[in-house]
């Protein structure tokens, strides 16, 4: 999915999904919940440890 499909998913400017891409911003709660439910996801799964 492209930052701009993702962006318009989330109703969220395309520049910002960039810029938290780039980690130049960190995502707030509510942030991380609007581009979890664009992306079908619970937000709990950015949170957790791959490694």
């Amino acid at each position: 999915m492209s930052q701009e499909e993702l962006a318009h998913r989330a109703h969220v400017n395309r520049n910002y999904v960039g810029m938290l891409e780039r980690e130049e911003f960190a995502a707030s709660i509510d942030m991380l919940e609007k581009l979890a439910t664009a992306l079908g996801v619970d937000p709990i799964e950015f949170l957790r440890d791959e490694s």
